[in-house]
């Protein structure tokens, strides 16, 4: 987060702002819930009454934070455009760790969303990703051995990108093919035991 000039004065958009990214920036290596107003105030250069000012409590101000990382999460998915199913995975992986490496304070937040309100907002994100993959594979109503498969994946997803946000030695290109090559093997092996799973690799590999 990038520290409040002495004495500067702010919009009450850019003091929300700035409020939002010191709960963010705590959030992302924390569980939420051992947050204190008095550390968010500190670690934002204010005094809790002025924080109170903008949000009446420390959820107010977390549900804020995690929103607002679930909507730039969101916004980067949606904005993939349309395509063949395989290119549309692909664009979406991309899209995927362009903005983890764009916004890791944000993304980490969203990954300690664990309770209540914010976990909703959490979950929320997470189900938006399954759909848009489920779209790209055409189906509407997942088999349970197709829904494992992508929901282990998703999971295998969010902890490679933690690992590669703590060692950035690691090239962003490692990181794509390492997440495209499990998903493809992933869906391999599904589809050796389940029917729509096997239609839907058929219809990836064909292009359509």
């Amino acid at each position: 987060m990038t520290p409040m000039a002495p004495g500067r004065r702010m919009t009450a958009e850019n003091r929300r702002a700035h409020l939002l990214d010191a709960a963010a920036d705590l959030a992302a290596g924390r569980d939420l819930a051992t947050l204190s107003v008095q550390e968010i105030a500190t670690h934002a250069g204010v005094s809790e009454g002025l924080l109170y000012h903008y949000f009446p409590t420390k959820q107010a101000l977390l549900v804020a934070a995690v929103r607002r990382a679930a909507d730039a999460m969101l916004a980067a998915l949606d904005a993939v455009p349309v395509g063949p199913p395989s290119l549309a995975l692909a664009a979406g992986l991309a899209a995927y760790l362009d903005h983890v490496r764009a916004d890791p304070t944000g993304w980490r937040s969203l990954l300690q969303a664990r309770s209540g309100e914010l976990e909703g907002i959490a979950a929320a994100v997470d189900e938006h990703s399954r759909r848009l993959v489920l779209a790209a594979f055409g189906v509407e109503a997942p088999s349970p051995a197709l829904t494992l498969m992508l929901d282990g994946w998703l999971a295998f997803e969010k902890q490679a990108c933690l690992t590669w946000l703590d060692h950035p030695e690691i090239p962003r290109d490692a990181v794509a093919d390492l997440l495209g090559s499990t998903f493809d093997r992933a869906l391999e092996a599904t589809a050796r035991h389940d029917d729509q799973t096997r239609e839907v690799r058929e219809r990836l590999y064909a292009g359509s």
